[in-house]
């Protein structure tokens, strides 16, 4: 029981020096600055998305001052990136911060949520195991203050972290951000777990815009923050200018560390050296001597990878110039015309200097006949343009056209149907002219000679035909049942030749008139009443139909 509660305040008395020797060298796990511009990918796995290469990237950080304690760090990290799209990373890092030594192993996935090429959001995840234990060498055991870390020699820790990052990328512009302590689990159930706390920002993030200053020249700024608990937020301002992708210089400040400075070479087509150093600052006595960081950094692509790359990325540039019809080559900035260049030269045989040549030309005549295509298109617009504007005037004259003889035949038709109409009230005029006529001519029983009450109704009849000369009547004689049939045949038909005379006699050409006789047919009206004999004794008049 003793022995537990001693282990217990042994623990504490542990976790309660390292974290005032935390406090006292403000955390002394520095953020590498290759981590900034050539390593992103240990603190951001999403960042690896956006890696065009494969990397293996070397890195070791030290005082080189002799303070004992004084912080040292290495790294080695990988990333791979599949169909710009999934990246997978592995680290391996080390930590020899005061009196513990942290050795750390992690993998980790970015996946790009949406984007193309080297643009687009990703986020990333990493998991990391890391393994914890005292600097022997740095425990004096002559000193009592050391007693409680000499009882905890040999009794290393262990603890499981997991941080998630996001990262953006718009044509030069780069945002990372990441939370690297989302899970921090010892799995030991030691005090080694508050150390990392401290050591570990519960933040980091910064955004990064490229600027190109000439086509072998580019600067591109760093602007970041860290927070964390022990120590609040320190920003990090820094610059690094490139010089054709070579050779490479950097000044900047990071809080807590003060001033930095580097530079970097290109050593092999494939290998990339840099070199940076932190001043320090005076008011921390880990920091005053400041520190030497070294990078070195091996991309695995080969040189028919990167000859891939350049063509479809220089196929993607001419496929977009072609796409978004740019025939002003100044609207193509300097890196992707060197991505188009790459991908025409690929397509050019012959020396290099003849293939570079035919390849700026192949690239200006592209230019040329976007140009001379959108010029087409434009005529051809004018052309269509002056053709449907021919075709609206025309739609509009045939249409008035049509408007105009829709009213003149709805005039005619009005007019005809007015025509109509007055001929038909003619005819019912005449019809009930004739129909009086008939109840009017008379004749004496047996006799075929037109009663003197009779001329009137005939006049009558006379004046309508002359006013209608397209009239024409059928004249048809009756008689009662007085006498023989035959003789009453005879004697309708000189009644009905009889009317005809007389309507002659007024002017009215015979042929308009036809004359028969229908003896005692039809009658009217009772031929056993002398009224109805009269009736029956008449001759009917019809208009004849053409």
């Amino acid at each position: 029981m003793h022995k537990q509660m001693k282990n217990i305040r042994n623990k504490f008395i542990l976790a309660f020096t390292m974290a005032l020797i935390a406090v006292g060298a403000k955390a002394q796990q520095v953020p590498l600055y290759n981590q900034y511009y050539n390593a992103a990918t240990l603190a951001y796995p999403s960042g690896a998305v956006f890696q065009e290469h494969r990397y293996i990237s070397l890195v070791y950080r030290d005082q080189f001052g002799g303070l004992v304690g004084a912080p040292k760090n290495f790294a080695l990290a990988y990333n791979s990136t599949f169909r710009n799209k999934l990246a997978f990373t592995g680290n391996l890092t080390t930590a020899d911060i005061g009196f513990t030594s942290q050795v750390k192993l992690s993998g980790g996935v970015g996946y790009k949520l949406f984007g193309e090429g080297n643009d687009g959001l990703s986020i990333g995840s990493q998991v990391g195991l890391s393994f914890f234990s005292l600097n022997e060498e740095r425990v004096n055991p002559e000193n009592p203050s050391d007693n409680v870390l000499v009882d905890l020699l040999g009794n290393n820790g262990s603890s499981l972290s997991v941080d998630l990052s996001a990262s953006y990328r718009r044509g030069r512009l780069g945002v990372d951000v990441a939370v690297p302590t989302v899970i921090n689990q010892s799995l030991s159930d030691d005090a080694y777990i508050r150390i990392n706390d401290d050591n570990v920002p519960d933040f980091i993030g910064g955004v990064r815009y490229s600027f190109t200053i000439n086509p072998d020249l580019s600067l591109t700024p760093y602007l970041g923050m860290r927070m964390r608990e022990t120590i609040g937020a320190e920003l990090d301002l820094m610059a690094q200018a490139n010089f054709k992708e070579k050779f490479s210089a950097s000044l900047g400040y990071r809080d807590n560390y003060g001033p930095s400075i580097g530079f970097g070479a290109q050593v092999l087509p494939k290998l990339l050296f840099n070199y940076n150093y932190d001043f320090g600052q005076k008011d921390a006595p880990f920091l005053a001597d400041g520190f030497n960081e070294f990078g070195v950094h091996y991309q695995l692509n080969t040189p028919e990878e990167k000859a891939n790359v350049c063509e479809e990325e220089g196929l993607a540039v001419v496929n977009r110039i072609i796409d978004q019809r740019i025939f002003d080559e100044n609207l193509v900035n300097p890196e992707d015309k060197e991505k188009a260049l790459c991908y025409l030269k690929s397509l050019e045989e012959g020396k290099k200097k003849e293939k570079n040549q035919r390849a700026e030309e192949a690239y200006k005549a592209l230019f040329e006949k976007i140009e001379q295509e959108e010029l087409a298109k434009v005529e051809a617009a004018r052309l269509e343009a002056l053709r449907a504007e021919k075709a609206r005037q025309d739609s509009i004259k045939n249409a008035e056209a049509e408007r105009e003889r829709k009213r003149i035949e709805a005039i005619e038709l009005a007019r005809m149907k007015e025509l109509e109409r007055l001929a038909l009230e003619r005819e019912q005029e005449i019809k009930r002219a004739l129909s009086l006529a008939t109840e009017s001519v008379a004749f004496n029983s047996g006799s075929a000679n037109l009663k003197e009450e009779s001329h009137d109704a005939l006049n009558q009849v006379a004046e309508l035909m002359t006013a209608n000369p397209e009239l024409r009547l059928k004249l048809s004689g009756y008689t009662d049942n007085s006498g023989n049939a035959q003789s009453n045949l005879e004697l309708s038909k000189r009644r009905a030749e009889a009317v005809k005379a007389y309507l002659m006699s007024k002017g009215i050409e015979a042929d308009r008139l036809e004359a028969e006789g229908y003896g005692i047919a039809n009658p009217r009206a009772d031929n056993n009443t002398a009224e109805g004999r009269a009736l029956n004794r008449r001759v009917e008049m019809e208009i004849i139909k053409k």
